[in-house]
């Protein structure tokens, strides 16, 4: 029975946002109104987390973004975050002066959110929404906060960045990358 409510909530999971896809052309808006395109960074892999500043497991994942934006910079890699907050532009500043993640980190309405995570309409996902970004600027992978992937979120999150940029660096056309399957209970 469990087994069936997970492989339930994989699917669920896999229904709220088409991937691949190509990256919208949102800008990810700032304190300092430069903004974060994230077109500048085709030709890296990139891991863009929209998190909820109020959240303890989006606090979880940005402090492994700055893991692995320390692990993998070198390599072509580009950690991202974009609160997604009712009031994300006021509640950023503070949590981003708290956290100091060592990487670009934004805010998006709703609106925005919406475009970005290609959510359906009517739908509410759970925070944090991780999208993994290959060097061409296509999602390729995209979970919810409630989805199986994040119950070992570090593993299957090094897994996907080191396939994409391997991938990458091979040159050849991206194939489907798995994810490692969540723990078993």
């Amino acid at each position: 029975m469990l087994r069936r409510c997970l492989l339930f909530i994989c699917v669920l999971s896999l229904a709220f946002a088409k991937t691949p896809r190509p990256l919208p052309n949102i800008v990810i808006q700032t304190s300092d109104r430069k903004g974060i395109d994230l077109k500048k960074f085709k030709g890296k892999v990139v891991l863009l987390v929209m998190f909820a500043t109020s959240c303890d497991e989006c606090v979880g994942v940005i402090g492994l973004m700055g893991k692995l934006q320390n692990d993998y910079s070198g390599r072509g890699f580009q950690a991202v975050a974009a609160a997604v907050d009712d009031n994300a532009a006021y509640s950023m500043i503070p949590f981003v002066q708290r956290y100091r993640p060592q990487f670009p980190v934004g805010y998006l309405e709703k609106d925005a959110l919406i475009k970005m995570a290609d959510i359906p309409p009517g739908q509410r996902p759970f925070v944090p929404i991780m999208m993994f970004i290959d060097h061409k600027g296509t999602t390729r992978f995209q979970y919810y906060g409630n989805d199986p992937f994040m119950k070992d979120v570090e593993k299957g999150t090094r897994a996907i960045v080191t396939g994409l940029m391997n991938q990458r660096d091979s040159g050849k056309e991206p194939e489907r990358i798995t994810a490692p399957a969540p723990p078993k209970q």
